[in-house]
């Protein structure tokens, strides 16, 4: 079989999605059991680099209907990309230094981490059975995994690099921040493709664990606010979801309950006391460097000025506001801008008229969370915001498919046309020090190859 370049596209689009999220988990975590090398490096980088690749090459046939499927949208993002990389490369090739240099290296990655997201998210194929299958194995896997490791060792957490830092392959094995980045996106893909209140609300609570147990307090609480939006949504459309909704808040305060003594020392409690948390801490040091900087230069911001002031690629602030001190105002606005129009947007179609296809309910969803955490905790080369930028680009191109008859627009499950061919206390100490090392807030540095 001959496949176009759409199906080309949407054929590595689900093998991609599948690797960089529930994959990039069971393989760090065969990993850390000793069932294989780290033979991918960090795996995401690797593979993120492949899928440019193959995107550089079929794309090109499919740009016109991209970008005027998506009302412009996608031209606004590839404008944005561009603006970034002539941003960076002009900024180091005018002042030159180390420093410009490792800051210019940073965003070229970042780019092409956001290339490829935003164009996985735009072809990503919601409608195949074969990808909600492998995701829902991955799931239970995952979940089985986190439930018999809370059983067999009473931790609470899940923090797999502390397994193998003693060996010095630590770099090779992600942190809390990478599992739980795939974990969140792999439940925000499940909840949008499932359709009963009975499957939303296993994911629901299976999820809320799985998010607990790995650690990372930004990915968690995101998480929970949404499915709090997504029930309150729903319930008001629905007495199935609003029974599901009063469940869940029950279950969630009768485990809370009872599990309180256990829980009220982890890390993932202390986002009700920060104050004496060294991260959150740190984070403020950061946080009031970047606006210091901002303010000395508000309009060109000052480029590379986290490395410059650190020493450190992960010297950056943990908010939209790094992008303004790396890119200016216009690349702040431009960031910024793309994941509020993408949240309003599938805001519109989700919550006013009530479109609750799996592409509206992804793109609402990928990008609620995406804003919530670049505004609270998130610098401008954590990548997921790419991702939300294209699921927003497939939801328009799928409602004009809908619109044009090329898709049954009864069919809340369906996603792009088959043309793919696919089926319809030491703990504690160890994560503290792994706080903002990462270039990516990925768990991994994600260009860096494998140790020897």
């Amino acid at each position: 079989m001959i496949l176009s370049g759409d199906g080309m596209a949407a054929r590595a689009s689900s093998v991609g999605f599948f690797v960089l999220f529930p994959g990039f988990m069971i393989y760090h975590t065969l990993v850390v059991l000793g069932a294989m090398p780290a033979f991918l490096g960090g795996l995401f980088g690797v593979v993120s680099v492949l899928m440019f690749g193959i995107y550089v090459v079929v794309l090109p046939s499919q740009r016109h209907v991209m970008f005027s499927a998506t009302r412009g949208f996608a031209l606004l993002v590839m404008a944005f990309f561009a603006y970034v990389l002539c941003w960076s490369v002009a900024s180091y090739g005018l002042q030159g230094g180390s420093a410009l240099r490792a800051a210019m290296i940073q965003s070229l990655e970042t780019v092409v981490l956001w290339a490829v997201l935003f164009v996985m998210g735009y072809r990503v194929p919601l409608d195949s059975p074969a990808l909600a299958r492998a995701f829902w194995s991955a799931f239970l896997l995952v979940a089985g995994y986190l439930l018999f490791f809370v059983a067999t060792t009473g931790e609470l957490m899940f923090f797999a690099r502390q397994f193998v830092e003693s060996d010095g392959d630590g770099d090779s094995v992600s942190t809390y921040q990478g599992y739980a980045r795939s974990a969140l996106v792999l439940l925000v893909f499940l909840i949008a493709v499932s359709r009963g209140a009975l499957a939303r609300a296993t994911l629901i609570l299976l999820g809320a664990f799985v998010m607990f147990v790995l650690g990372a307090r930004s990915e968690l609480y995101g998480f929970l606010a949404l499915v709090t939006l997504l029930l309150l949504v729903w319930a008001g459309t629905s007495a199935k979801y609003l029974l599901t909704l009063l469940a869940v808040l029950a279950l969630g305060v009768l485990v809370v309950a009872n599990q309180f003594e256990a829980m009220s020392g982890t890390r993932q409690l202390q986002v009700f006391d920060l104050s004496g948390t060294s991260s959150w801490t740190a984070r403020q040091h950061l946080g009031d460097r970047a606006l210091a900087q901002i303010l000395a230069n508000p309009w060109l911001g000052q480029f590379g000025g986290h490395i410059s002031a650190t020493g450190s690629t992960g010297g950056y602030a943990h908010s939209m506001l790094s992008s303004w001190v790396n890119y200016g105002l216009l690349g702040f606005a431009l960031y910024v801008g793309m994941t509020v129009v993408a949240f309003i947007g599938s805001a519109h179609r989700l919550v006013l008229r009530g479109d609750s296809r799996a592409w509206w309910v992804f793109a609402f969803s990928i990008n609620f969370v995406c804003l919530l955490l670049i505004v609270l905790a998130k610098p401008v080369f954590w990548p997921l915001p790419a991702l939300g930028w294209g699921a927003f680009a497939n939801a328009l191109a799928c409602t004009r498919r809908a619109t044009e008859g090329e898709i049954p627009a009864s069919d809340g499950s369906r996603g792009h046309d088959l043309e793919s061919g696919l089926e319809p206390q030491g703990q504690q100490e160890a994560v503290d020090e792994s706080q903002g090392r990462d270039d990516h807030e990925s768990g991994t540095p994600d260009f860096r190859p494998s140790p020897p």
